[in-house]
């Protein structure tokens, strides 16, 4: 035989018979047909179950990471009935929770204040003074003053009005005088401190404290020195400190941010032209006017170093007298700085004092930075 053939041509061999038998068909009765189609039956309805069974038993294993078992029941080893046979676990078996109590909602507490003040005292300058809210309503006048203001047409909705509107009618002391720096504030303190001796017992005072403007604004003077500026403050606070009945406020106002007012002046054509002028070229200069002996730089320094001392002395105020309530202070520059006025808050006089719609601003900031802010307020009276 070829050695190199395939055997596709052997003739098969007897041992390879013998291997493997051919497989003759065996016939089968009726009765064995049916007999064989009731066992199929029977084993697929049984792997139907197993099959089942083997899922509901995995979906309880894979889902028993988040339920953790009640806190008094019998601890499951690995390999106890209960843990290994999860179709034993009934409903009845798990931990019943506590009914939720009902959510009761509790009332809004009222909103709560100091009593309203029996005396209002006014420190301060021009801006107190409403001066030349505009050129119809030249100098003082006070009707229109965001602290003391009464006139009921202005829009300026005061201090004053506020606290009328309220209630209220406390005693004023104007002692705010026009053009005074903060030189005059030991004398202004005086008089609303003789004034609130006067009140009957128990009764507290209101005072706001608005002055540092001409200290800065000074030329074609120099602006008043910063150490200068605190001592004098100093010196106003302290009788305000040891006249003022107790449970008395003071409302510190930060200098003007003359920063602002000089974009808003110089971004509006009127403005510019009107302090472009011979005669307003010291008007709060560098800011507004243009003749100055201190440059830009140097006056915001000395800005910035006024406003630190009215901050510290309201400080001290509440860390020694704040802490029992016999005196407090309030002091926000971000609120009471005027950074908020657009052009049309200052007067078209000299663009450099409140309009009447610089007024009302100032009242609304005044009023939403202290204590009564919360208590709910009727319009302003017609």
């Amino acid at each position: 035989m070829d050695p190199n053939s395939t055997g596709r041509d052997r003739p098969p061999s007897h041992d390879q018979e013998d291997v493997a038998p051919r497989l003759r068909p065996r016939r089968v009765s009726g009765a064995g047909r049916q007999r064989g189609a009731i066992a199929t039956a029977i084993f697929i309805v049984v792997l139907v179950v197993l099959v089942a069974g083997v899922a509901v038993a995995g979906g309880l294993f894979a889902g028993s990471s988040s339920v953790s078992p009640a806190p008094t029941g019998p601890r499951l080893e690995a390999g106890s009935p209960t843990a290994a046979g999860s179709s034993t676990v009934t409903a009845s078996s798990m931990p019943t929770p506590s009914p939720t109590p009902p959510q009761t909602s509790s009332p809004t507490p009222a909103p709560t204040a100091p009593p309203l003040p029996a005396l209002l005292g006014a420190i301060g300058d021009s801006y107190t003074q409403a001066w030349s809210v505009s050129p119809q309503y030249l100098l003082d006048h006070t009707q229109f003053s965001w602290a003391i203001g009464t006139d009921k047409g202005d829009g300026v909705f005061s201090l004053l009005e506020r606290f009328g509107a309220l209630g209220g009618s406390p005693v004023v002391v104007d002692a705010a005088t026009s053009g005074r720096k903060m030189d005059d504030a030991p004398r202004q303190a005086d008089a609303v401190v003789a004034a609130a001796a006067k009140l009957a017992p128990g009764k507290t005072a209101y005072v706001t404290f608005e002055l540092g403007i001409n200290d800065l604004c000074a030329s074609p003077d120099l602006m008043t020195d910063p150490a200068v500026f605190a001592a004098q403050l100093q010196t106003a606070i302290s009788t305000l400190r040891t006249g003022l009945p107790a449970g008395s406020r003071i409302l510190m106002l930060p200098v003007p941010d003359f920063r602002h007012f000089r974009d808003i002046t110089q971004a509006d054509p009127a403005a510019k032209a009107l302090l472009s002028l011979p005669q307003n070229v010291y008007r709060c200069a560098p800011y507004l006017g243009t003749s100055s002996p201190a440059t830009l730089t140097q006056a915001n320094d000395y800005l910035n170093r006024y406003d630190a001392s009215l901050e510290a002395v309201c400080e001290d105020i509440n860390a020694h007298e704040g802490a029992t309530g016999r005196l407090l202070c309030t002091y926000d520059a971000s609120a009471l700085a005027d950074a908020d006025f657009t052009i049309a808050d200052l007067s078209t006089y000299d663009y450099f004092h409140p309009s009447l719609s610089g007024q009302r601003r100032m009242a609304d900031d005044a009023w939403m930075a202290d204590a009564w802010a919360s208590l709910p307020l009727p319009s302003q009276p017609a």
